[in-house]
């Protein structure tokens, strides 16, 4: 049995695009995650200001 070099080359390509394009993808949620915390801890402190100054 002979190997398909086209075939493997093809696969091969393919299969370092789809790697290339999940790490793009998860680094664009890790930022978009990271901002969205972010904004929920200032959110809580402003409430928590908010708060103190009321007593």
């Amino acid at each position: 049995m002979e190997v398909n070099w086209l075939v493997l080359g093809i696969i091969a390509f393919c299969a370092v695009i789809l790697v290339v394009y999940l790490i793009r993808r998860n680094l664009k949620d890790k930022n978009e995650v990271a901002e969205s915390f972010n904004e929920e801890v200032k959110t809580e402190r402003d409430f928590e200001l908010d708060n103190d100054d009321e007593l």
